[in-house]
């Protein structure tokens, strides 16, 4: 075949194909559960390029990630240098409720007081995947406590759907976890997940009268130390144990670096119970529990005496709403028992595929307001701010661009944040607004993952600080009559 007739032949069948292109359906032909797309060859053509976002700003900090500053740094010039760049960074601010910071005071006073206080000043921080394995809390952890002193991970539940970057457990088999998110219906006929929205057990969920009495169990579990983890959360001395719903006697034990485990024993009874222990290990902890039936484990916290703990408590898969299938009594019982001091809560990524509409964005941040409304109820009206979701892209033809909706779902949750008394971070434009997912992504390192939703390491640290330093900002410009210490 000539030349001429090759090239003819390719211009006829690349024509026939962009007409296909343009003439498919934009949202695809659906075919049972598989749904064919077409890439519309003259639209990407035709249409302008996207602008690439200018995230220099961000990949400029310096960021805290392996547990220390930088060498030849302090914890302090680590702080300035790390606040001037966040502060060129104009859409890295927290949002008020009638513009007034002042909603914070009660926390700042708490935390200004930490390092004395008879027990640490609590920080609880919910969210989605983003915080899976403590990525993003355990940065935001380290700043808390190096400037207001402090030590220990928080709450850990036993068995969890991922592993953690600041400690390693290693639970017997037979534990088993019950969590809000699996089902709709409570899968043990009732809804006690605890603040941790999930609870453990080592024996079989069976009917009182199968019990067998005459057969101890036991479940353990071993916490370790790791080296990859912030200094600070390694240095704890006592281990909190929160359980409760026993039908029988259990006796619980705690054995430190393999020393004598020391022990307390407990009635059959429902509640919450707290078995507290002086550790202060060197490498690990040996936590165990015997009955004949397991109670409800709901978290086992590793602290210091006084000082910050900040709780990492990540739901994959949440939009936040799941609260309202939370036994309340058993939720503010253990609140009290922590007494917490200020909520962070992170949602918004997972609702936005379910998102088809404008009003489908005003529903969900409705529903999340009246949510932060139950939260500030239970602890007690203490500070909530809540930080909206990412950038996330989606493939459209040859070019990642913003999913639909992420801009509608972050303007409904801000709107109602604000309404509800919460104070607002939005993520969205602090990392750079519409399409700066890609600019993540394509960063040297990676700041974001191939999925163009979730964080890396590298890019956790940052959204981490890029929040931090707003929040310490606004904390240092609130005018109180106590002097903010800082810790060493």
């Amino acid at each position: 075949m000539r030349p001429a007739a090759v090239l003819l032949f390719l211009a006829v069948v690349l024509a026939a194909l962009a007409l296909l292109g343009r003439a498919f359906p934009q949202d695809g032909l659906r075919i049972g559960t598989v749904t064919l797309e077409f890439p519309d060859a003259i639209g990407q053509l035709t249409a302008p390029a996207e602008k690439k976002v200018d995230i220099s700003a961000i990949i400029a900090m310096r960021v805290d990630s392996a547990g220390a500053p930088p060498s030849g740094g302090t914890a302090d010039t680590l702080a300035a240098d790390t606040a001037e760049a966040v502060n060129a960074i104009p859409n890295a601010v927290i949002e008020y409720p009638g513009g007034d910071p002042g909603m914070l005071r009660p926390a700042l006073d708490a935390l200004n007081a930490a390092a004395t206080a008879p027990r640490p000043v609590r920080v609880l921080h919910y969210g989605d995947s983003q915080l899976e394995g403590d990525r993003i809390t355990s940065y935001l952890r380290n700043r808390f406590q190096m400037r207001w002193g402090g030590g220990g991970t928080g709450l850990l539940p036993i068995i969890d759907v991922g592993p953690s970057f600041s400690v390693d457990r290693e639970p017997t088999e037979n534990w088993q976890r019950f969590s809000v998110m699996e089902r709709q219906e409570p899968p043990l006929g009732h809804q006690r997940y605890g603040a941790l929205w999930a609870f453990c057990r080592f024996t079989p969920a069976v009917p009182d009268s199968l019990i067998d009495d005459s057969l101890a169990q036991e479940g353990r579990i071993v916490l370790r130390k790791v080296g990859r983890a912030y200094g600070r959360s390694q240095r704890y001395t006592r281990c909190r144990v929160l359980f409760g719903h026993n039908r029988r006697p259990v006796t619980v034990a705690l054995g430190v670096d393999g020393g004598i485990p020391e022990t307390r024993e407990y009635p059959a009874g429902t509640g919450l119970r707290i078995a507290e222990f002086i550790a202060a290990p060197r490498t690990s902890l040996d936590l165990s529990f015997t009955g004949a039936d397991s109670p409800e484990v709901y978290g086992v916290s590793l602290e210091s005496a006084n000082g910050v703990v900040v709780d990492n408590i990540a739901a994959r898969g949440a939009g936040g709403t799941e609260l309202r299938r939370v036994d309340k009594a058993l939720l503010k019982a253990m609140y009290d028992a922590l007494d917490v001091k200020l909520l962070i809560l992170q949602f918004g990524g997972n609702a936005v595929p379910h998102i088809k509409s404008a009003q489908d964005a005003e529903d969900y941040g409705a529903w999340l307001g009246s949510q932060i409304a139950t939260w500030r109820k239970l602890c007690g009206g203490v500070p909530v701010i809540l930080i909206g979701p990412s950038d996330m892209s989606i493939k459209d033809g040859v070019e990642w661009t913003t999913r639909p909706w992420v801009e509608e779902v972050n303007a409904a949750l801000r709107k109602h944040a604000l309404a509800n008394g919460a104070a607002y971070f939005d993520l969205f434009n602090a990392m750079g607004g519409r399409n700066s997912m890609v600019s993540w992504v394509e960063a040297d390192p990676p700041l974001a993952a191939s999925d163009y939703t979730h964080f890396s390491p590298q890019g956790a640290s940052r959204m981490a600080e890029l929040f931090c330093t707003a929040l310490f900002n606004d904390l240092n410009g609130l005018v109180t009559n106590t002097t903010t210490p800082h810790v060493e």
